[in-house]
């Protein structure tokens, strides 16, 4: 609660300087709002589509999530940096071309046009730069402004846009507002500025460069994946031609019509083949064990026969005869010819036969063998058995042949299946690749009529309006919230020094930055201070002052008389006048009181002061019943003990207006370890104080004014007591104080 009242009665205390500060700022901050002006706004609603519009590429469901990023982007895009580069540039424009310096032209006002002429006209390249203003064309002048526009801090179109211009800025043209109107297509857009052709023209530029922003982003990443896929369809669709082509040309160099089909005949005939040669070799072993049989048991005469020119020349035509025979029944296919060219070989093969067993049967001599057998029989069965054998071996030789090149066409058809298998193999990856970007560019061609949907259904449903009122100004606000702010800023400035401060100034600042307790403040003695009422407050707090010491006088120390101790911790603390002040107002009181102070009345350099038990060893009473003694300061002199013990109270006389040290406290907490054994109180006196800290212990000083009776009373926080105007009572105050002085 003490702080609470410290804070009120601190605030109370630069009660003026709080209110002339607080006034000061709020009427700096009215001087320079005077010209305030309010702001012209404008608005426009722009419809999207996003949600409820119609979409190639989606199903009925609404994704809101895909809607809510739309709707994110294009409020991205309008407040892109890039857009409004271009609103910057293309609002300059127009301004330099429609405006007029006398009069408003199609919603330019006349200062804009000016404020913006002479901005570019005083800048270094002025002149330059209006050499780039096509009057004819608002489109060329941006394309040359465009390209004039270089990353420079002295290129005035760049400086134009990154500075703090406050119409064509990026700073100013991100304060427009965009926002979706709840959950529906519609987005809101606004815009304030302080002239209002420039913030209509904003907006209506705006507009028109969000669109076609719009249409530059979208429509350009569509249109370059449909141009790469173009070049990848063009690109594989001649791969695949080309590997269909390649196939052809294989399959014509190989004299392969169907694969398949002809390695499954392949596969057949070696079938039938592996069976006939199976036959075939059956026979001819067959044919060769029944000849080395027959061979066995004819007789030397039959050998003969067999070795006879003309039989074995008869017997190599049959050979030869019978091998054509089984190689062209071997044939699958035949003609008449060949028909008739085995009748042919058949006949022969007949006669010869005939031959052979006509010079057998000349030859043999004996028509039986020695075992019985008969030797005609033998040589028949020999030599039908030697046609056999001829046969089968025929036969064989020509199964194997054929054999052998059956293995050749596996030999041919088996990289060659291979080769076409791999072929056919890259014809359908390259294949499946060309329906898979054909896929994909027919997708993007319908994303692109999609976007063309999309960006159709952007249209501005509430188109901007030219602003004919100004809005009305904070300015009232702003002055309040200058008044309050520099209110709160005086006090916390205040309060902080308030806590921070240990300037002693007053009784309870004292007590709580000292720990000790007060006993009376003497106001300054300057007669310039507080003019004739000075002497008045003297009298009054020194009368205060000696009236509590009195209360310590019970009893009388060793010496027999009343001793009350004067000190300080530095020079110039105003203890020989306080002194003075106070013997004086004793001896008004018909009190034997005197006041003896160190370098006048003793020594304090002296054995006898050093060493003193009472203060009869370094003064000699004069009958005192009173003794004021004024010692040196704590800081230069130390006082015994024994003269802090023997006196009735112990003083510490300490200018108001100086702070409380480090070193203070150190000779006071040394001072309060001597007198730690005894019970003399300790008090400190302020001098010099000011008229507040006076009243603490005098009450209200005069002049007793009503303004300040009212600010005395809220000083001391008496916020209900009753204020009694008493002029009789008022009158003898005046009166008891002139026979005062």
């Amino acid at each position: 609660m003490n702080y609470i009242i410290s804070i009120i009665r601190a605030l109370f205390r630069h009660r003026w300087l709080i209110l002339l500060g607080t006034t000061f700022f709020t009427l700096l901050v009215i001087y320079y709002t005077r010209h305030m002006q309010g702001g012209y706004d404008v608005k426009a609603t722009l419809y999207t589509g996003v949600a409820s519009g119609y979409n190639l590429e989606s199903d009925k469901r609404t994704d809101w999530a895909t809607v809510q990023n739309s709707m994110d982007n294009l409020i991205s895009i309008m407040q892109a940096e890039s857009t409004l580069k271009r609103v910057c540039l293309r609002l300059f424009a127009r301004i330099l071309i429609q405006g007029n310096p006398d009069k408003e032209n199609n919603g330019i006002t006349a200062s804009s046009y000016n404020y913006t002429y002479n901005h570019l006209k005083n800048s270094p390249n002025g002149a330059e730069i209006l050499k780039l203003i096509d009057k004819s064309s608002e489109d060329k002048t941006v394309a040359n402004l465009e390209k004039y526009m270089r990353p420079h801090r002295d290129n005035y179109i760049y400086g134009l846009f990154y500075y703090n211009h406050p119409f064509y800025s990026y700073n100013a043209l991100k304060n427009i507002k965009v926002q979706r109107r709840l959950t529906s297509d519609l987005l809101d857009i606004s815009y304030s500025s302080g002239d209002p052709g420039i913030v209509y023209n904003t907006v209506s530029i705006l507009m028109d460069e969000f669109v076609e922003e719009y249409r530059r982003i979208r429509y350009g990443e569509t249109d370059k994946v449909i141009k790469y896929f173009e070049e990848e369809l063009k690109r594989i669709g001649k791969k695949l031609n080309l590997e269909e082509e390649d196939l052809t040309k294989y399959n014509v160099e190989k004299r392969i019509i169907n694969y398949i089909d002809e390695t499954k005949e392949i596969a057949a005939i070696s079938k039938e083949y592996e069976l006939r040669e199976q036959d075939a070799l059956f026979a001819f072993n067959s044919s060769k064990s029944m000849l080395e049989e027959l061979e066995k048991h004819m007789d030397s005469n039959a050998k003969q026969v067999l070795k006879n020119m003309e039989f074995v020349d008869k017997l190599r035509e049959a050979s030869s005869i019978t091998g054509r025979i089984s190689e062209a029944e071997a044939m699958t296919v035949s003609s008449k010819t060949d028909d008739q060219t085995l009748i042919n070989e058949k006949t022969r093969l007949s006669e010869i036969k005939q031959e052979l067993n006509d010079l057998t049967s000349s030859y043999i001599g004996h028509k039986y063998t020695k075992e019985g057998a008969s030797r005609t029989n033998i040589i028949d069965q020999w030599l039908e058995q030697t046609l056999l054998y001829e046969k089968a071996k025929a036969e064989l030789q020509i199964v194997q042949n054929a054999r052998s090149e059956l293995n050749d066409r596996y030999v041919f058809f088996a990289p060659v299946g291979t080769t076409i298998k791999q072929k056919e193999r890259m014809i359908n990856f390259t294949e499946r690749n060309y329906l898979t970007v054909l896929q994909s560019y027919n997708e993007a061609l319908l994303r692109k009529k999609n976007l063309e949907m999309t960006s159709a259904t952007l249209k501005v449903l509430n188109e901007p309006t030219y602003p004919i009122s100004s809005n009305s100004t904070n300015r009232k606000q702003i002055v309040i919230a200058a008044c309050a702010v520099s209110f709160l800023i005086i006090v916390a400035l205040l309060l902080l020094v308030e806590m921070l401060d240990r300037t002693l100034r007053d009784a309870s600042r004292t007590r709580r930055v000292t720990g000790f307790k007060v006993i009376g403040a003497i106001p300054n003695t300057s007669p310039s201070r507080y003019g004739g009422l000075t002497k008045t407050y003297v009298q009054l707090s020194v009368k205060e002052l000696s009236n509590s010491l009195l209360r310590f006088l019970t009893k009388r120390k060793s010496p027999g008389v009343f001793i009350i101790n004067l000190f300080s911790t530095s020079d110039n603390s105003g203890e020989e006048e306080l002194g003075n002040l106070i013997c004086g107002y004793m001896q008004s009181r018909m009190l034997n009181a005197r006041f003896i102070t160190y370098g006048v009345d003793f020594n304090t350099d002296s054995t006898q002061f050093l060493l003193a038990k009472s203060i009869t060893d370094f003064y000699t009473l004069q009958g005192e019943d009173v003794l004021i003694v004024a010692y040196p300061p704590l800081s230069t002199s130390n006082i015994p003990s024994a003269l802090l013990h023997d006196a009735n109270a112990n003083i510490l006389v300490a200018s108001a207006d100086r702070g409380w040290k480090t070193i203070d406290k150190q000779l006071c907490e040394q001072l309060t370890q001597q007198l730690s054994k005894t019970d003399v109180p300790f008090r400190i006196c302020l001098t010099n104080a000011n008229r507040d800290a006076v009243e603490d212990f005098t009450g209200q000083l005069p002049p007793h004014t009503l303004l300040r009776r009212i600010g005395y009373r809220l000083s001391q926080l008496s916020l209900t007591e009753k204020i009694i105007f008493n002029l009789r009572r008022k009158a003898k105050e005046a009166a008891d104080e002139d026979d005062d002085e």
